[in-house]
């Protein structure tokens, strides 16, 4: 077991020379083009159980800015969905040690998206989270070293990168209808509505908790409803919304129901509501997606009757498969700083695989592959996806999974050793 005092640089070090004991699976390599170098990994299982250690969603970054600590839930429980009565610990682990400290707790979070924890970009020592107030759902603001809790009016589902905006969603109407990413036990104020004008995805001042509806369900409903009048009486819902990098615009995943699947297209518009644009078009099962830089983004798809990681312009329809047929597949997909690597992952029966891709000199590596163990951990609502999520400097990557030795659910981290 290596010491505490080491530093990281030399633990990196001493990993990629493969010395480290907590360093458990070796990468296993594959290439969408041949002569390129090889990009060195190793994992590590940062915690450890007996109890289950997860972040939640991916393209958020989970390490505060020194790369000290990296936040995680804490729970006894990964088999159902957690009651309103049912707490989850959010704590800081210790990159070095591999310890979790809780700081406080939430009753709102998911096996899918945790309690949307973020580290405030204002403020190093504060974290962001969503909970639960006399049954609503709130967002908090906590200093982790006073303890000083700050309560926001709403729930946040997506941060500005400078920390003063939230795009928001009601989770009422959420665990209606999409109930894997929702917290149960709320009751859906717009139930009897199919596209209501009053909910959607709303903007909300983290200084002030000032909230105001940019897009409502029925604005994206009047863009599309001319080429898709099954959607009458179907009731929508807007999903997964993320700022572009500037901040000016977000985009967000406009949903419905047909006999059970999911039918979904995107949708970008700036921080207002205004210049709304369907960028990817309803029906073509938009699943995962991330901003590469301002306008273009990356999202996996059906185009042209093929399934895989295309990169656009926003509002430009340019669409480009990535990757020659190396990423013809869903995965949660996003792009380092440099906006070069882009890192997904891919499930296979049982397997699970984390997988960089270079959009520059189009090589492509699959990383590891790990066994989840039982089928609820790949599929269903309970599912542990891995969520890959990169560090600033663009040489770590975040992601939950399966521990090999004791199956429980945990924190890993990829260190990577670029030639």
């Amino acid at each position: 077991m290596m010491s505490a005092k080491i530093n990281r640089r030399d633990f990196l070090k001493q990993a990629l020379a493969g010395t480290a004991g907590l360093f458990v699976y070796n990468g296993k390599n594959a290439f969408a083009k041949t002569g390129d170098k090889e990009v060195k990994c190793k994992i590590r299982t940062l915690t450890a159980g007996p109890k289950h250690h997860f972040f939640g969603y991916y393209g958020i970054c989970p390490w505060n800015k020194s790369e000290k600590y990296v936040l995680s839930l804490e729970t006894g429980f990964v088999d159902h969905f957690p009651g309103r009565d049912e707490p989850a610990a959010i704590g800081i682990v210790d990159t070095e040690g591999g310890k979790f400290e809780k700081v406080t707790e939430t009753r709102a979070w998911n096996l899918q998206q945790g309690a949307m924890l973020h580290w405030n970009p204002l403020d190093d020592n504060e974290i962001i989270y969503n909970d639960r107030k006399d049954n609503k759902i709130i967002s908090v603001i906590m200093n982790i070293q006073s303890g000083k809790k700050r309560a926001l009016p709403a729930a946040i589902n997506g941060l500005s990168h400078n920390g003063k905006y939230a795009l928001s969603l009601s989770y009422g109407r959420l665990v209606r209808l999409r109930k894997t990413v929702g917290y149960q036990g709320l009751e859906d104020p717009t139930a009897d509505s199919p596209h209501p004008d009053n909910d959607g995805v709303f903007v909300m001042d983290m200084l002030t908790g000032k909230r105001s509806l940019a897009v409502s369900i029925l604005d994206f409903y009047e863009l599309i409803k001319e080429k898709h009048p099954e959607l009458k009486e179907r009731h929508l819902w807007c999903n997964h919304t993320v700022f572009n990098k500037s901040d000016t615009r977000f985009f967000f995943l406009g949903r419905s129901r047909e006999k059970g699947r999911l039918q979904t297209g995107m949708f970008t518009a700036y921080r207002d509501g205004s210049q709304l644009r369907e960028v990817i078009p309803y029906g073509s099962r938009v699943s995962h997606f991330d901003w590469r830089n301002d306008r273009e983004i990356i999202a996996t798809f059906r185009h042209n009757g093929r399934y895989s990681h295309y990169l656009f312009t926003d509002g430009e329809g340019d669409y480009k498969a990535l990757g020659d047929g190396f990423l013809d597949f869903d995965g949660h997909c996003s792009f380092a700083a440099n906006q070069k690597w882009l890192v997904t992952d891919r499930k296979r029966g049982l397997k699970q695989s984390l997988i960089i891709f270079n959009a520059e000199t189009k090589q492509g590596q699959t990383l590891t592959t790990l066994d989840m163990k039982l089928r609820r951990n790949i599929s269903g609502d309970l599912r542990c996806d891995f969520h890959p999520r990169w560090n600033r400097a663009g040489d770590q990557i975040c992601f939950d999974a399966i521990d090999q030795k004791t199956g429980t659910r945990q924190v890993h981290i990829a260190y990577l050793d670029f030639p």
